[in-house]
């Protein structure tokens, strides 16, 4: 399901990108942009810095979208300088398994929203432009482990919190077509919850690491 969602999401996005390509110059003009998230999160995702979390449950992924808008200051020929608005952002993550007596998932979610910052394009060619960013991003985030027994029991971990993480990125545009990369950055204080069939468990507070790499696919209108 995950991987027919991704190739229809990545349909739509190049049948757009194509349709916008022969339209006009978009190099320092305002306007809206929307882009598919490729993310490859750190070994401490949606966990505290701290961590020792095995590698068999680091999540090797999310996916996600992103939509905003921008405002170039009376740009020049070559150079613009404005204020970039992401309206909202998704990425998730999940990853399963199987222990001996036992079945587990683990999801983590980030979804963020009004993020903004300054950007700054220069512009190469009549048709190539270089973005250069800054994100603050207001951010919910959410990590969630269920544990299944064979007895058919099951335990749910979950940390969630509200905090603002940041974002620093580049992009490189042909016409309408946008292709970046960014590096989110940032911890959570998330609490805990649990609930299942254990007793007297009680999940520490603790800070989510939201560190991830992105690859940006998308379009500028």
């Amino acid at each position: 399901m995950k991987k027919n969602g991704f190739l229809l999401t990545l349909i739509l996005v190049s049948i757009l990108t194509t349709n916008l390509l022969a339209q006009k110059d978009r190099k320092l003009s305002n306007g809206a942009s929307i882009n598919l998230v490729i993310g490859i999160p750190s070994s401490t995702y949606g966990e505290p810095s701290d961590s020792n979390i095995g590698a068999k449950y680091q999540l090797g992924s999310i996916w996600g979208i992103q939509w905003g808008n921008r405002w170039y200051f009376k740009p020049k020929e070559k150079f613009g300088f404005g204020l970039m608005v992401n309206w909202l952002d998704i990425t998730a993550g999940v990853k399963s398994g199987t222990e001996s007596g036992y079945d587990w998932a683990r999801s983590v979610a980030d979804v963020s929203f009004l993020e903004l910052g300054p950007i700054g394009t220069y512009a190469l060619t009549k048709d190539i432009a270089l973005d250069a960013y800054y994100n603050l991003r207001p951010t919910s985030f959410a990590s969630i482990t269920l544990v299944t027994h064979s007895s058919g029991n099951d335990d749910t971990y979950s940390y969630s919190g509200f905090g603002f993480t940041h974002a620093v990125g580049a992009a490189f545009r042909y016409k309408a077509l946008n292709i970046g990369l960014e590096y989110d950055m940032g911890s959570i204080d998330s609490e805990g919850t649990y609930t299942g069939s254990s007793q007297n468990v009680t999940l520490k507070n603790h800070k989510n690491v939201v560190n991830n790499f992105r690859i940006m696919i998308g379009a500028k209108f």
